[in-house]
């Protein structure tokens, strides 16, 4: 049978479909541009194989349709999430590099508790009291298993100081200062730490009108940082304390609310989780 150039040109055309037919795939649309060029409208997106996954150490249950060892490369989202200190997995999308399944997403885990509301006031000697939104009950629940920074800032200033006595003479002081101290206590989990904290007041008969100003509140800042190994899905405890141990009655008077610590001024006392890295 005599073979025509139309009949050439035919052939040609069918296989040269059936070779792209085999090496790209194209979904709505008839010009891939890649082995695989999906093409959908701005509702709908493309759907990952779902598995629970086990630990990140090893691909189970995922497994090579072909036999032997699951190919780098694959991809999968995670839909369980584990707690076992190591290794531990989270929902998302995952990619197998050989070893361990690596995540294709950012991990991010910052928590902050804030001291509320401000301006605690806190009487002298009156052993330790609760930071008001800090205090007894206070957790932390991390999202990610591995290392966590905690940083707690805190704030105080001292209260009003007594203006010095009327009359002049020998026992009338026209400028006074005084100290009023004390502890911060952080606590997290079973462990304690103790932050050493105090501020000044001032009375000066020289500024403004009689019998002079008085100048308190001057903030003082202290911070703690602390570096734990967390585990996701676990609840931890943390708690923040205060205790002003330290006033000399002759400049305070102890007795009046005015002359009470203060915690939290202008800017709350803060307690923040970051996450870093995973164990």
């Amino acid at each position: 049978m005599k073979i025509t150039i139309q009949q050439y040109i035919s052939l040609i055309t069918v296989l040269l479909f059936c070779n792209l037919g085999f090496t790209q795939v194209g979904i709505a649309t008839n010009s891939p541009k890649g082995v695989l060029d999906l093409q959908a409208n701005a509702t709908t997106g493309l759907i990952y194989p779902r598995v629970p996954l086990e630990a990140t150490n090893t691909p189970d249950p995922v497994v090579n349709p072909a036999g032997g060892p699951l190919e780098e490369g694959t991809v999968v989202y995670n839909t369980s999430l584990t707690t076992n200190g190591t290794n531990d997995v989270y929902p998302g999308i995952y990619a197998w590099d050989g070893t361990q399944w690596a995540t294709q997403f950012i991990k991010e885990d910052i928590h902050v508790t804030a001291q509320t509301p401000l301006d605690f006031r806190v009487p002298i000697s009156g052993g330790y009291r609760d930071v008001p939104g800090i205090g007894s009950g206070t957790t932390f629940t991390p999202k990610y298993t591995g290392t966590y920074r905690i940083i707690a800032n805190f704030n105080f200033g001292a209260g009003k100081i007594k203006p010095p006595p009327s009359g002049g003479g020998a026992n009338h002081d026209y400028i006074r200062m005084a100290t009023q101290e004390g502890f911060f206590r952080f606590s997290f989990e079973s462990a304690d730490y103790e932050i050493y904290t105090h501020s000044y007041s001032v009375f000066n008969e020289h500024i403004g009108t009689s019998p002079g100003t008085i100048y308190d509140t001057f903030r003082h800042d202290s911070s703690l940082i602390l570096y734990e190994d967390l585990v996701a899905g676990q609840s931890y405890s943390f708690q923040l304390e205060i205790d002003v141990f330290v006033s000399n009655t002759n400049d305070y008077n102890n007795n009046d609310t005015d002359a009470y610590s203060h915690v939290g001024i202008e800017l709350p006392c803060t307690v923040e989780f970051t996450y870093l890295e995973g164990n």
